[in-house]
């Protein structure tokens, strides 16, 4: 069963969908590398501040949940657009049954 699209239609939706996902991957690694800096400016300063062993042992485990937390805003970007790109081909693949 065929959705009556032309193959200019079908070409325009991929490179859509690619184009969507390209941008996720940018947008990510934007995201990504912002929250980072920022962890890092934090972290900084906390180390300067920090009064005794103890204390500096807490601004490294907070500076490395910090990048953890990260990576996961990252990766949440990158698996949103990657679950509509594989939705869209798999709609595809039923279309052209």
């Amino acid at each position: 069963m065929t959705t009556g699209k032309s193959v200019a239609q079908q070409a325009e939706a991929s490179n859509e969908a690619r184009q969507l996902l390209d941008e996720a991957w940018t947008r990510a690694r934007k995201a990504y590398k912002e929250a980072k800096e920022q962890a890092d400016i934090v972290y900084k300063e906390a180390k300067k501040v920090a009064v005794d062993k103890e204390a500096k042992k807490r601004a490294d485990e907070a500076h490395k949940e910090a990048v953890k937390e990260a990576g996961k805003i990252r990766d949440a970007i990158t698996y949103e657009a990657q679950a509509v790109f594989a939705d869209f081909w798999k709609q595809r693949d039923i279309d052209l049954q």
